[in-house]
């Protein structure tokens, strides 16, 4: 787990290739696509509790290796 400033935790699935950004520690509601292959996760009362990027290693190109090894690994 990486923790930066104001975030709760980063996280990368290998397997999945998801890059998570959890925000707070609240309780889950559901899960709303933004954008292509960016999802928020919301608890009740609409207040966004993470981030999940789909297609990480795509996603990212050329930073990708900066960006997921500063990420913790989930396997």
């Amino acid at each position: 787990m990486t923790r930066l400033k104001g975030m709760s935790e980063i996280w990368y699935d290998k397997e999945e290739n998801v890059i998570g950004i959890q925000l707070r520690n609240k309780g889950y509601w559901k899960s709303v696509e933004v954008s292509k292959n960016v999802v928020v996760g919301l608890c009740h009362d609409g207040e966004i509790i993470g981030i999940e990027i789909l297609g990480a290693r795509r996603s990212f190109k050329k930073d990708r290796p900066l960006i997921i090894t500063r990420a913790s690994t989930k396997s």
